[in-house]
């Protein structure tokens, strides 16, 4: 039951916000549920700080040995509604930073998490990385 109640809040918060951009209230809500469902997305900023590193080194697991997680980072300059993407190897049981989630994303899921609402992760698989010059990336499937 609490399960169904965080997933009304998530819905209504997020078209409350679809709302304030300009839509009508109908069309928020229609997007916000279909958004609650499942987003797959692949993370940005992949490339900055030695995550292309990590990434490399975490291409070596199976997905079923790594789980995703999200983390607000309230103190980003750049993106106050940022949510960074961890992945961590299950056995080492460390977590690591891999980048972002997209901005235009970040935006609708921020205020949702911010109310204590969980998002759900899964790790979609590790793109890239087949020549000297491909960069690595990552797709991720979430949902509240």
């Amino acid at each position: 039951m609490k399960h169904i109640t965080n997933i009304r809040k998530a819905v209504c918060t997020i078209a409350n916000n679809l709302h304030k951009s300009g839509l009508s209230l109908s069309e928020a809500f229609r997007k916000a549920w279909s958004q609650v469902r499942e987003t797959t997305f692949r993370v940005t900023g992949v490339t900055h700080a030695g995550r292309q590193g990590r990434l490399r080194i975490l291409d070596n697991f199976r997905k079923d040995d790594l789980e995703v997680g999200f983390i607000r980072d309230k103190e980003n300059s750049f993106d106050r509604n940022a949510i960074k993407v961890l992945v961590m190897v299950k056995s080492l049981r460390k977590y690591t930073e891999v980048g972002y989630i997209p901005r235009t994303l970040a935006e609708r899921l921020a205020p949702v998490m911010d109310k204590g609402i969980r998002i759900r992760a899964e790790l979609g698989g590790i793109l890239g990385g087949y020549g000297d010059k491909e960069n690595y990336g990552m797709l991720i499937r979430a949902a509240v």
